[in-house]
Formats: structure tokens, C-alpha cells, sequence
């Protein structure tokens, strides 16, 4: 198939290069993820991508609108993205096609979903990364220079690691969403769905002591979200990544600390002190028991490797009769 080319262009402008039969449908479909399904920004605009990109595959192929589009043109463009990325991510963007066909079906330009037509890859779970208790310590106290950005630093390790929030989360979070002396948080999750999480005593405690510096970061002016920048803007995805690996690095561990790694050591941790499965997916905002199933195989894994290590006969060689 004809492959488009990548070019240096903004969203804004590809989508102009569109044709108007699939640039119409778009806009009407970003509305549609929005307004009737609820989806959240960031769900919007990885969907959009997909399909953005899925049509200037399909006008590669000579297709003007959706309605030019068929099974095939699916399954060429599958065809040729699963040289190029991971299953996940082909996954991700056949549900971005699947929801657009209930879409357009509902607007009677499809008759048929032919998204379903498309054989789905078997994605293959990749078990998350956990840090042990000694290490989260560590990053937790790397912010240690007695600034106002410090402050924050540690209020925002403490709480991802103390309710298990995304980072979009954690950077979404209003001060009128922590109950401080019921020590509960009201977190907006996916989909827009709020559910209510605990928060542990030392997160408390460092998110007021943040709270007692964070007019110096404000300058006077305002921000509704609790975390704010140096400059008192709300704080981005991107900065807490980039605090997050920086305070790995300061607190000697090699290994490479991705940005969920707190909200994964979490779920581990609490799961290997014995809480249960069903309150780890309630507090994780998970739509599906089977997402939070994931961190099991990690305590099986350790119930294995101690059996291993410790049962005297693990390693004896028995002779039966």
C-alpha cells in the first residue's frame, strides 16, 4: 500500500488536507467522544490521531470519504502499522476505529462495522514495574532542598504513591477535592468517572506543608489545580515525568523509573500485605477486574522465588519408591 508521508504539519493543518468527506466526519466524531461519550481529553486526542491517521492512509489508497472506506482498507492499514509498532498500540487504535464505526453507523454512513471484520492482534501484557519499599522511601525523600518546589515535589511523590493516582490525575487534583481531616481524595478518572480513594497520614502531612509555600510559587496570582509550576501554572505530565526520573537518579537507583511506577508499586505493595483484589481495582479507577489481575502474577512470582529459597526441600533431589 501507499504509505503517507510524515510530514512537519500541526493536527490543525493535516486535517485540512483532508478531503471535506472525512475532515466533516472528524469534527463531528471529536464532538461525539466528548459530548455523548464523555471521553477525556487525553482519549479524544489519541483517537483523533488514530483516525487522522488512518484516513491519510485511506486517501493514499484514492479513497474522498468514509463512505469510499471498506473492511480492506482497514486491514491495510493494520497490515502495514504492525511493522511499525508495538501490539498495544495497534490494539489502541483499532478501538479508536471500532468507536468511530459505531459512529458513523449511527449516522447512517456505515451499514456495517467493519472495524469487526479486522482481526484484533493478541496483545501480550507486559508485567508493570515496581519499585520495593526501601526505594520508594528514597525518591519520596530526594526532594530535599527546603524549597517551595521541593515541598511540592514530595507532596506529589507521597500522594501518587499513597492512593495510587495517574499522573494525569495527581496534575489534575483541586484542593477542594481532598477531604483533610477524613483524609479522602475525590479523583475525576477516565471517562470522566470520580471515585474516592484514601490517603495515608504522611501524604497529609506533606501536602500541608506544600500548601504553607505554594503562594510563593503563585506570585499573586491564581490556579484551581493544587499543584502549580513555578511559575503558579498548573503542573504538567511532562514536568512530573521529568521530577520523577530526576529523583530516582538522585536517589541511586539505576534502573529506568517510568512515571507510573509509584501508582504500580501501589497496587503491588498493597496486594502483597494482603488487601484485596476487588478494593486495588476500586481505588485504581479500573473499568475491568482483569486490568488490576496483572499485579498477581507479580505476587505469585514472589511466592514462588521465596518458596525457592527458603523451603528446605525446594532444592533436595527425592528419591520415590
Amino acid at each position: 500500500m501507499n504509505r503517507p508521508k510524515k510530514t512537519g504539519l500541526s493536527r490543525a493543518e493535516q486535517l485540512a488536507r483532508l478531503p471535506q468527506g472525512f475532515v466533516c466526519a472528524i469534527d463531528d466524531f471529536s464532538a461525539y467522544l466528548k459530548m455523548e461519550l464523555g471521553r477525556g481529553p487525553n482519549t479524544v486526542s489519541s483517537y483523533i490521531g488514530d483516525v487522522l491517521q488512518f484516513c491519510q492512509s485511506a486517501v493514499a489508497e484514492g479513497k474522498t470519504s468514509f463512505l469510499d472506506v471498506d473492511a480492506d482498507t482497514i486491514s491495510d492499514w493494520i497490515s502495514d502499522i504492525s511493522k511499525r509498532v508495538k501490539t498495544t498500540t495497534q490494539s489502541r487504535k483499532l478501538s479508536a476505529l471500532a468507536t468511530l464505526a459505531n459512529f458513523l453507523i449511527d449516522e447512517g454512513i456505515w451499514d456495517k462495522n467493519f472495524s469487526r471484520l479486522v482481526a484484533r492482534p493478541k496483545v501480550v501484557r507486559s508485567q508493570p514495574e515496581v519499585l520495593e519499599a526501601g526505594q520508594i522511601d528514597d525518591i519520596i525523600n530526594a526532594p530535599d532542598g527546603g524549597s517551595a518546589e521541593s515541598a511540592r515535589d514530595r507532596a506529589m511523590l507521597e500522594l501518587a504513591y499513597s492512593s495510587g493516582l495517574r499522573v494525569s490525575e495527581l496534575c489534575n487534583l483541586r484542593e477542594s477535592d481532598i477531604d483533610y481531616s477524613g483524609r479522602i481524595i475525590r479523583v475525576k478518572g477516565k471517562g470522566e468517572k470520580t471515585r474516592l480513594v484514601p490517603v495515608g497520614v504522611p501524604a497529609i502531612e506533606a501536602i500541608n506543608a506544600y500548601r504553607a509555600r505554594r503562594a510563593e510559587l503563585l506570585k499573586g496570582g491564581t490556579c484551581p489545580e493544587l499543584f502549580v509550576t513555578r511559575r503558579g501554572k498548573k503542573m504538567s505530565r511532562k514536568t512530573f515525568w521529568f521530577n520523577i526520573k530526576k529523583y530516582a537518579q538522585k536517589a541511586g537507583i539505576d534502573a529506568h523509573v517510568k512515571p507510573h511506577a509509584m501508582r504500580h508499586s501501589f497496587a503491588t505493595h498493597m496486594l502483597r500485605n494482603g488487601a484485596n483484589l476487588f478494593s486495588i481495582k476500586e481505588m485504581l479507577g479500573h473499568s475491568d477486574l482483569s486490568t488490576t489481575q496483572i499485579y498477581t502474577q507479580l505476587v505469585r512470582d514472589d511466592i514462588a522465588n521465596e518458596y525457592s529459597a527458603k523451603h528446605p526441600r525446594s532444592k533436595m533431589d527425592v528419591e520415590m519408591d
